[in-house]
């Protein structure tokens, strides 16, 4: 028998690696959308384990299969057993009559229908720009589930216009919620540029000393001793690109890039550890001009530069350690 899966509000269907060592594993596919006609194999999108499609089933998935199976079996036996003993549509059939005679009854055992399958909600959707799946992963994936290829950079564009979206947003919230909450918004977006940057410069050197043959114990040794938090900042990911792959980062923009990038990047600190008032500290690091004790200079314009200028960054550093 067929037994169609469940569907979260978005109409995916959730999908689990094989691999037990695969972490986090899970993810999500919308069935119709993707490679056309009949799939020979699909594709974890964090380790690309290949499989056939049903082998992507999530355990509560085959827990639903069995109960709707055995419902279906409980309930083929029970009219098999009726129709055997010729009961009426109550259950119950009397035989003789008079002084002498006999009922017959049948009671079935009620018991809960199937649980639906446990629908986690992973809040980045992806569509692929080969084969256009949507799908839905935990945090920054690599590879399409369905045609396998690399889509890491799609990942960190999909994420960009989040920020992007909030970003074109804080005119209305001003009007509407005041300026400080503006303000709060442009400081919350710049953070969100630095995870990405960092999250993703992680996310490819670790890949790329994978491919290079690490072991996972140096690998961590390598990110504990040398990487640290170094990828929070131009400077740090330049290095560290140029220590472990001899990859000049450096290249991928241009002089007056680098000195806005930095400069807006270095504004992270103040928001970060001092509630958005310039300290002693970031004065005698970037050497603005800006009054201490006041609140940092920052606008929506200058954090939306910053994050066209990490996609590109990010980009950049995708071709040259990744090449198609």
């Amino acid at each position: 028998m067929s037994v169609p899966m469940p569907t979260d509000e978005m109409g995916m269907t959730s999908r689990e690696c094989a691999d037990s060592s695969c972490s986090p594993g899970s993810f999500k596919v919308k069935f119709g959308t993707g490679v056309t006609g009949e799939q020979e194999e699909a594709y974890c999108p964090y380790c690309r384990r290949a499989g056939d499609p049903g082998e992507f089933m999530t355990k509560d998935q085959h827990r639903y299969c069995n109960e709707i199976v055995a419902a279906e079996v409980r309930e083929g036996v029970s009219r098999m057993m009726r129709k055997a003993l010729r009961l009426g549509p109550t259950g119950k059939k009397k035989i003789g009559g008079g002084l002498l005679s006999m009922e017959i009854s049948m009671k079935t055992d009620r018991r809960p229908p199937p649980r639906r399958p446990w629908e986690e909600q992973l809040r980045r959707d992806v569509t692929c720009p080969h084969c256009t799946l949507e799908h839905a992963v935990y945090g920054l994936a690599v590879w399409c589930p369905d045609c396998a290829k690399d889509i890491f950079v799609t990942h960190i564009k999909t994420e960009a216009q989040v920020i992007r979206a909030m970003l074109n947003d804080v005119e209305r919230r001003s009007s509407e919620l005041g300026p400080r909450v503006a303000a709060r918004d442009i400081e919350n977006g710049l953070e969100d540029v630095v995870s990405i940057l960092e999250a993703a410069m992680k996310a490819l050197a670790r890949r790329k000393l994978v491919t290079n043959g690490a072991l996972l114990e140096h690998i961590g040794q390598t990110f504990r001793k040398q990487v640290r938090n170094r990828f929070q900042s131009f400077d740090g990911c330049v290095e560290v690109f140029s220590q472990l792959f001899d990859l000049d980062l450096a290249q991928a923009l241009e002089a007056d890039a680098v000195s806005r990038f930095k400069h807006t990047l270095e504004k992270r600190h103040p928001i970060t550890h001092n509630l958005g008032i310039v300290d002693r500290k970031y004065l005698e690091t970037v050497r603005t001009g800006e009054a201490e004790g006041r609140d940092v200079n920052l606008d929506e314009d200058e954090v939306i530069t910053a994050l066209d200028t990490t996609v590109s960054l990010i980009n950049h550093a995708h071709a040259e350690l990744f090449p198609s």
